[in-house]
């Protein structure tokens, strides 16, 4: 089995190598067919998703039509090995806001968001890591508001 180096990932760098080694005894390595479904818009966030391989869409539906397929926003493509994503509960969030599906297979590590918690507080991490992913999130809002923009750009041109 291939084995991969979850430190190569930016959030890891961020955690020493004796929480890396925690955080790898929890992980589960799962693998997802194009266009599966990884966690569902409102699905209750219990996991922290780390892509390995593939590629990741998060896309919001408009409110119109619920169901994605057919008209959605796209909140960020996840392209990079080591990059996160679904990190909701870690900001007391208790529901994604969002749907991931994978674009193409993909193999995903997915952590316990309670347990990743409690390892990076043990070590005092907490502020760190948490300021890493509200850099993250701001971006993925600039990108949404781009997109936003394109929609809307060409909603006025019809």
């Amino acid at each position: 089995m291939k084995k991969f180096d979850i430190a190569k990932g930016e959030i890891f760098s961020l955690l020493t190598s004796n929480q890396i080694d925690e955080l790898s005894e929890i992980a589960v390595i799962k693998d997802f067919g194009e266009e599966q479904i990884i966690y569902d818009q409102k699905e209750e966030a219990k996991n922290l998703f780390i892509l390995l391989e593939g590629r990741v869409s998060l896309r919001i539906p408009s409110n119109k039509d619920k169901t994605i397929e057919n008209f959605s926003l796209v909140i960020e493509n996840i392209l990079h090995q080591g990059e996160l994503f679904g990190s909701n509960l870690l900001f007391d969030i208790k529901r994604y806001m969002t749907r991931a599906t994978a674009v193409k297979p993909s193999k995903i590590m997915i952590l316990d968001a309670k347990k990743f918690l409690e390892i990076i507080r043990e070590n005092k991490s907490e502020f760190v890591v948490l300021s890493y992913l509200a850099k993250v999130y701001f971006q993925r809002y600039i990108t949404a508001m781009k997109e936003f923009e394109e929609c809307l750009k060409q909603y006025n041109a019809v």
